[in-house]
């Protein structure tokens, strides 16, 4: 079973701690530094970024994708959600979806 991590605002650090998730105030941690760690380990399968921290760090998450692909490894899987000031933008499910994973889902065929 994968963990999953963390790297987001201190204000809302905390409460992914309590949900279990091993988080990381971005204020205190280098952000790139981090993320290569934690993609680096492999009982990560998942980390979350608040989306400040996955503008800072989108270049490295694309090469950390790149990288693992090409090793035909599909972890870990980046998520983006919003800081404490709520979503920077609206977006569609299919949108997230490919953000997450890296790979756009035509929902229209997705059998419900």
């Amino acid at each position: 079973m994968y963990k999953i991590a963390a790297i987001v605002d201190g204000r809302v650090a905390a409460g992914f701690r309590l949900a279990g998730v091993r988080a990381f105030e971005a204020d205190r941690v280098d952000p790139e530094e981090k993320l290569k760690e934690l993609a680096s380990d492999p009982e990560i399968g998942v980390i979350v970024l608040d989306e400040e921290v996955m503008e800072k760090v989108k270049d490295v998450v694309e090469e950390i994708q790149r990288e693992k692909l090409a090793e035909g490894k599909a972890t870990p899987i980046f998520v983006s959600v919003p800081g404490p000031e709520g979503p920077k933008e609206e977006l569609e499910i299919d949108e997230i979806v490919r953000r997450a994973i890296g790979v756009k889902i035509d929902l229209e065929k997705v059998e419900r």
